[in-house]
């Protein structure tokens, strides 16, 4: 047992101790549990992953879902640099296609791999096989597995088809995380008629525990399928790390985070003074003709125990620096090949979403790219609501926000666009490297809001040598 997996089995157990003492009784709330992990070995992940019906308990609620190997809390897959997956897809649902998307690597799309075009129909089986390339850009960090079948990904996302991937390495990155305990917080959403729950690795409001002082590495997710999700821990701050898998060059303290569906975030979280702190969101105004959702409890941190000055901590976090060079140097620093505007825009009756007045045609390309380009894309959202853009394989920078130049300290593989107000659109601009030889071939972006993505407001991006 290496040291960080010693350190998370002691802190599990300690923090069922520690929960003791602050509460007799917890009531509903759980410890937060961490999901099964299947780790690569010799260089191979290998893993059967089936999708199929089964019933799911969040709470006190009943539902029935859409499974991956019949767990709402799937396996999280842990592999390196230089491995290769392979997994055996069984498509076991009742009706419709499905299939695998790697979201956030830098991986090929074609054939077996990351390909998002293949379709696999109920009854059948599909073996994918992905290369992580030594020689690539792909690097540590946090990203996640989803379906990606045109037309039911929001069905079955909403279902509970999603799963944690880690590409592991990051202490390379930031020595200080080989001694720390590694806890994931990946949030998903389900729908029951007019009512929402949220929960955090499957579990509704659990308790997250800590010692006072005690350093923490956080992997911070939004896998759900449509919801942004802005939040804070009253009175205890995180110290970000890198976004969407992506390393920034030094840490950033924030008091609240807002992750729209698909993004992540590596964090450090210090113990605060021994009590408990409550993790909620914050109320936003996402659609213009709705009212902001009230603010709801996500979490409970429990810091309790024998513990260090949190002070003292935060100075070790905030000096930490990027050992190595950082990607997002060579992006800044690159010329711009070519700039393309995306708008985004929707029917009156918003039942169909769409690109440049467009919806998604898996038969049509709608943008060529030169591989080795730098490329500036502009995407105008004409839509009184958020959006979002991600695009696959390949990372990009934030530059602009609604014509506000953004001081953006790593890359992103999502990043949530404004609504448009009466006045103006919302406007993300952002510099995407398609420099990566790996990623040569067809692949696609859209709003990762999956039921706009569903509904046509995707296209197809082809990169050519």
């Amino acid at each position: 047992m290496n040291r960080r997996s010693f350190l998370t089995a002691a802190g599990v157990a300690a923090g069922s101790a520690l929960l003791q003492l602050p509460r007799a009784a917890a009531g509903a709330q759980q410890p937060l549990i961490q999901p099964a992990e299947i780790r690569s070995r010799n260089g191979l992940l290998e893993v059967a992953l089936s999708a199929a019906p089964g019933r799911v308990q969040l709470g006190e609620h009943a539902f029935p879902g859409l499974l991956y190997n019949g767990s709402y809390l799937p396996p999280l897959l842990r592999v390196r640099v230089g491995d290769s997956m392979r997994i055996r897809f069984t498509n076991a649902l009742a009706d419709d296609p499905s299939n695998l998307h790697y979201h956030g690597m830098s991986v090929s799309p074609q054939g077996r791999s990351d390909n998002v075009f293949v379709h696999v129909h109920p009854g059948q089986q599909f073996d994918y096989e992905v290369l992580i390339p030594a020689g690539g850009r792909q690097g540590p960090g946090l990203f996640w597995y989803h379906p990606h079948a045109h037309g039911v990904v929001e069905k079955q996302i909403l279902g509970g088809m999603s799963g944690g991937l880690v590409v592991d390495g990051s202490e390379r990155l930031f020595p200080m995380l080989a001694d720390l305990p590694e806890r994931f917080v990946l949030f998903k959403h389900a729908e029951l008629g007019e009512k929402e729950i949220f929960s955090i690795n499957g579990q509704v409001e659990p308790l997250l525990q800590m010692r006072p002082g005690e350093m923490q590495f956080w992997r911070i997710g939004n896998i759900g399928a449509t919801e942004f999700v802005k939040f804070r821990i009253e009175g205890m701050p995180l110290y970000v790390l890198a976004t969407d898998g992506h390393p920034l060059s030094r840490p950033r303290k924030l008091t609240q985070l807002f992750l729209g569906p698909g993004e992540r975030v590596d964090a450090i979280a210090i113990g605060p003074q021994a009590g408990e702190y409550a993790m909620r969101t914050i109320p936003f105004q996402n659609e213009a003709w709705k009212k902001p959702e009230p603010s709801r409890p996500l979490a409970t941190i429990v810091s309790a125990g024998p513990g260090a000055p949190a002070a003292r901590a935060e100075t070790e976090v905030l000096r930490q620096r990027l050992a190595g060079p950082a990607w997002i140097d060579e992006v800044r620093a690159s010329p711009i090949a070519r700039r393309r505007t995306l708008e985004y825009s929707t029917t009156a009756d918003r039942k169909v979403f769409m690109i440049c007045g467009r919806v998604m045609d898996e038969n049509r390309v709608d943008q060529t790219v030169r591989l080795g380009d730098t490329e500036e894309w502009t995407v105008v959202n004409t839509d009184q609501q958020y959006h979002s853009f991600h695009i696959h394989q390949t990372p990009f920078l934030v530059t602009e926000v609604n014509g506000m130049r953004q001081g953006e300290n790593g890359l992103r593989d999502t990043f949530s666009v404004p609504p448009a107000t009466a006045k103006a659109p919302g406007v993300l601009k952002v510099v995407i490297p398609f420099t990566d030889p790996v990623i040569a071939g067809r692949f696609v972006y859209h709003c990762h809001a999956v039921d706009h993505e569903d509904k046509g407001m995707m296209g197809v991006v082809e990169v050519v040598a």
